[in-house]
């Protein structure tokens, strides 16, 4: 009996621990959901944010992400980094000054068939002056803050 517990309780730290790393990787809120609710797919198909509905979902990375529709669900789960936002769904900006900050889904860009997210529309129009560089940037310094809880960027 005592072993039983032991390995209940072994496995629970380890279950509590990946699901605290997979928050740190990924923008997630408390649910687990991805983008806020939003539909990625619909940001490349339709060009616009467009709110999921919890029938339609998938889960990726650590996230669940929400669909309006069983074709944008079927596009995603066939290929899912294809559609899934850069940065683990955190702002760019903020990953590029080092930060994992929430974002706004209408905040947005597709570049090179990528979807970049950012903090709110401000900080958007200033990632727009220099988004090459920004995105250089943010390439090269996404790894060494990626598992790195965001409260202690």
């Amino acid at each position: 009996m005592v072993q039983f517990l032991r390995s209940v309780l072994v496995a629970a730290i380890f279950w509590t621990g990946a699901a605290a790393q997979a928050a740190d990787e990924m923008n997630v809120d408390g649910k687990g959901i991805m983008v806020k609710g939003y539909d990625v797919v619909a940001y490349f198909s339709e060009g616009v944010p467009v709110r999921g509905m919890p029938d339609y979902t998938a889960d990726h990375d650590g996230g669940t992400y929400l669909f309006s529709s069983a074709e944008n669900q079927k596009l995603f789960v066939a290929d899912p980094s294809r559609y899934a936002p850069a940065y683990g769904g955190f702002c760019s900006y903020g990953v590029r000054v080092g930060k994992k900050f929430e974002i706004d889904p209408h905040a947005w860009k597709i570049v090179g068939d990528r979807l970049f997210l950012q903090l709110d529309r401000g900080t958007h129009k200033l990632w727009l002056e220099d988004m090459e560089k920004n995105i250089s940037i943010s390439d090269r310094i996404w790894p060494s803050i990626q598992t790195t809880p965001r409260k202690m960027l």
